[in-house]
């Protein structure tokens, strides 16, 4: 009993320190117990993002984004806010590491009928979601593939992690060896393949594989010069033995500066996080 007082004391003060629980307490306390409620009958829910007419489907699950989603809904992540500044109607949107899709829907709303959107999703766990993710909203300018974007065309393991989206193709010791055998693409040869003949934004959530995304996308960067959202996730580039800095340093040659969105807007960073989102513009002192 003492060991759940003291988990949902931690979980409460978490809540609690999050702008949109600061805004929005009771909807936000509502929301975090309904989740709670859902997952120990494992119910998932359907929700909106109103903010963009979205729909989304969420499983019940207790870690992962899912909670996130469910409970703080457009304000899950500030970035996705950011889509609006750095998207508009006719652009081009690649999301490596889509998961569930958020971001691919938000930025489907976004380009428009005229746009579109390029999104990869390797884990069969969370491809089925997303494909049904974007018929829920029957956006047709969302194209998904079933891959792992890397360096280089081929294979390799996908070790699952504690919840689909810490997923990885390095392994976790603390976790067991469980996965799936995935088809790996560089950005360069799946965007050739598909005809993509400009991309304006990508977003990169690949559990400490970033870097490899980069390589991989050499012609896709050096010639549209896209904005790039990516997670820097030090530890988990460590279990895959890449430096931590590995996809700052290389944008970095290439002449990008670096952002961190937060909820009182865009700020120039100035030094990588252990864990979190970084917006790299190209030559650019503001985004």
């Amino acid at each position: 009993m003492k060991t759940l007082v003291n988990s949902l004391r931690r979980r409460w003060r978490w809540l609690g320190a999050q702008t949109t629980f600061q805004r929005a307490p009771v909807v936000t306390s509502f929301r975090f117990i309904s989740w709670a409620i859902r997952c120990s009958l494992h119910t998932g829910a359907k929700v909106k993002l109103a903010r963009w007419g979205l729909r989304m489907f969420l499983p019940p699950r207790w870690k992962g984004v899912e909670k996130l989603i469910y409970v703080f809904r457009e304000d899950y992540e500030a970035e996705l806010a950011f889509l609006e500044c750095a998207l508009s109607p006719g652009k081009t949107f690649v999301d490596v590491g889509a998961n569930l899709g958020i971001y691919a829907l938000v930025a489907s709303k976004i380009v428009g009928p005229s746009g579109r959107v390029i999104a990869f999703e390797p884990s069969q766990q969370s491809f089925l979601l997303l494909k049904e993710n974007v018929a829920l909203n029957s956006f047709s300018n969302v194209h998904i593939y079933p891959a792992a974007v890397s360096d280089r065309t081929g294979q390799a393991f996908l070790y699952h992690g504690a919840d689909p989206g810490q997923n990885s193709l390095g392994k976790d010791p603390c976790l067991k060896s469980s996965g799936e055998e995935v088809a790996t693409q560089s950005l360069d040869n799946a965007l050739d393949q598909a005809s993509v003949e400009c991309v304006d934004l990508i977003k990169m959530d690949v559990e400490g594989a970033e870097e490899l995304v980069v390589r991989g996308a050499n012609k896709v960067v050096s010639s549209y010069k896209p904005t790039i959202i990516f997670e820097v996730n030090q530890e988990a580039a460590a279990r895959l033995g890449l430096s931590p800095r590995g996809a700052w340093d290389l944008l970095q040659s290439l002449g990008y500066k670096f952002f961190s969105v937060r909820g009182d807007g865009v700020h120039e960073a100035n030094s990588l996080p252990i864990l979190g989102n970084v917006v790299a513009v190209y030559g650019s002192p503001e985004p």
